[in-house]
């Protein structure tokens, strides 16, 4: 089905993968992305406080630091292998949260979770970038991104009407079994082959002498701490100001996820065309007056959730295109780009998850929706200030 959306410049091996590969990342997404809008749900089955599952959160995100030391591992390793090693890793991580008693073990579950991830990740980015040149990269990116929209909006949502009808521990289960069943699949669609060689020099001329590529990875801090800032907190502010029940708030997933998957193919077709960096600046620019506005009417639901949606595609529509840039970072080892951008969004994700909720938790909405405009900011100054360097 996606494969429809790229040309016969693509190889054909490219149009094949795409969406196999797609609908992996669906599952694997879909697992990852459930904790944020049901951390509530999740916190009373555990019998903790939300305080506590953001500690958690960030536990679990700052593994997302070991990116360019995961890339070097697996550059050395078959694409197929590390894709399917990625899925078969979050199935465990996922199994132990689903079987959890108690936080320690729950962060365990998810800290393997997000790690696996990663791998996987990063194993299928890998997998297109050693067929697609820079140039023509962005699409195939933005439309296998689409799968973290699609996994909000079907994955998650299924995940969410199952926590409603039996628990989030039955929410987890499903995921299980897709991913496992994913890994399988791609085992036999996937060629088997024996991974590129790792262009070691460059990572580490990157990693020390960054230059102003740092302002990338800087926005790339600022701009995944805005949307975790409200990730982590909209689930519990719709159940706790507006009586939301699981069932009710999967609903609501389902339409911000469609917004998502607009966004992500929005990228897909003008990442190239209006310049990756460039993108990213014009989706930054718009996150800021959609989570500032929050601030003001987080009390009314209709004009809160329009501009919650707002933000959601502007941040999805940012995030692509980043992902896309990162890799023009180091053009002899695109890899290495890849990797300290996957480290500056965890960095990102993991040092807001414990400060947005314990905000949520004291002062309510307006005051984790206040950080999330105050991040995109700095995403935005910061590439000016690339793009002033360059």
């Amino acid at each position: 089905m996606l494969a429809r959306r790229l040309d016969e410049s693509y190889s054909l091996e490219v149009r094949a993968a795409i969406t196999p590969l797609t609908v992996a990342k669906v599952t694997a997404n879909s697992a990852y992305r459930f904790i944020s809008p049901f951390i509530a749900t999740v916190a009373s089955g555990l019998d903790i406080s939300l305080a506590t599952i953001g500690t958690a959160i960030a536990i679990s995100e700052i593994v997302g630091l070991s990116a360019p030391l995961i890339i070097r591992f697996t550059g050395r390793h078959r694409r197929r292998s590390v894709i399917c090693a990625g899925l078969l890793g979050m199935s465990l991580g996922a199994s132990i949260a689903a079987t959890s008693t108690g936080p320690a073990q729950f962060t365990v579950g998810i800290t393997l979770l997000a790690l696996a991830k990663i791998v996987f990740d990063l194993g299928t980015i890998a997998w297109f970038t050693d067929r697609v040149d820079y140039i023509r990269v962005g699409r195939v990116i933005g439309l296998i991104e689409s799968a973290w929209a699609i996994g909000l909006f079907t994955g998650v949502v299924l995940m969410g009407l199952l926590t409603g009808l039996t628990s989030w521990r039955w929410g987890y289960v499903l995921a299980i079994v897709a991913m496992a069943v994913m890994a399988g699949v791609l085992r036999q669609r996937l060629p088997d082959e024996p991974a590129r060689p790792a262009v070691v020099e460059g990572g580490h001329a990157f990693f020390f002498h960054l230059g102003p590529a740092w302002w990338v990875i800087a926005a790339t801090i600022g701009l995944t701490a805005s949307a975790q800032a409200m990730f982590v907190t909209f689930g519990k502010w719709l159940q706790d100001d507006f009586d939301f029940s699981d069932t009710k708030l999967a609903i609501v997933i389902f339409g911000l996820g469609g917004f998502e998957l607009l966004a992500s193919l929005g990228s897909a077709g003008f990442a190239d065309r209006w310049g990756k960096q460039r993108s990213t600046m014009y989706a930054a620019g718009a996150m800021i007056p959609a989570v500032g506005g929050l601030v003001f009417v987080h009390s009314h639901l209709a004009p809160g959730l329009a501009l919650l949606a707002l933000f959601i595609v502007a941040f999805e529509f940012a995030i692509v295109s980043t992902v896309s840039l990162s890799n023009g970072l180091v053009p002899s080892n695109p890899s290495a780009g890849l990797g300290m951008m996957v480290s500056g969004a965890t960095l990102g994700r993991a040092v807001m998850a414990p400060i947005a909720t314990s905000a949520f938790t004291s002062h309510g909405m307006w005051l984790p929706a206040a950080l999330g405009a105050g991040c995109a900011v700095v995403t935005l100054a910061c590439h000016l200030r690339y793009r002033a360097t360059r």
